[in-house]
């Protein structure tokens, strides 16, 4: 008699260990969000402008309303919205190989937008803040040519 109830614990175990395995395995898969495309840089300003001085093929994106685009933008960066992104890239980002430099109306923005980009395949994609963070260096840059020269 105890060899059956002790068979029927052994099988109800082994049958509780392997439907807790299998939802761990589901929880595991489910909460895994894999990125199709390679993870995208994230660059300073002043990094970006270095290589941006030395690549000969690159575009950069705005990824701000167009309001915010006509009002004022990097120069050559070409607009696509946000909200638009993934529907737009491929008819405006021909090429998936060459390097995009992609900036927001905050840094939170444009490292949405480089993932996006990575994630339906782009493969050379770099985050270099908001258009705000681009315009203060600018500002930094040109004030301190002009105390140069006056010290100089």
């Amino acid at each position: 008699m105890k060899t059956k109830e002790n068979s029927k614990i052994f099988y109800i175990t082994w049958f509780c260990v392997i439907v807790t395995a299998i939802l761990i395995v589901a929880t595991l898969i489910r909460s895994h969000r894999p990125s199709r495309g390679r993870p995208y840089e994230r660059l300073t300003v002043e990094e970006a402008r270095l290589y941006m001085s030395y690549e000969a093929a690159y575009l950069i994106l705005d990824v701000r309303d167009r309001e915010a685009y006509e009002e004022g933008h990097i120069e050559d960066a070409v607009n696509i919205e946000y909200d638009s992104l993934v529907e737009k890239a491929d008819e405006v980002l021909k090429d998936r190989g060459i390097t995009v430099y992609v900036y927001g109306e905050d840094t939170a923005q444009s490292c949405a937008a480089a993932q996006k980009l990575t994630d339906i395949g782009y493969n050379s994609v770099a985050q270099i803040g908001s258009y705000r963070d681009w315009t203060a260096v600018e500002t930094e840059t040109e004030t301190e040519g002009i105390l140069t020269d006056v010290l100089e």
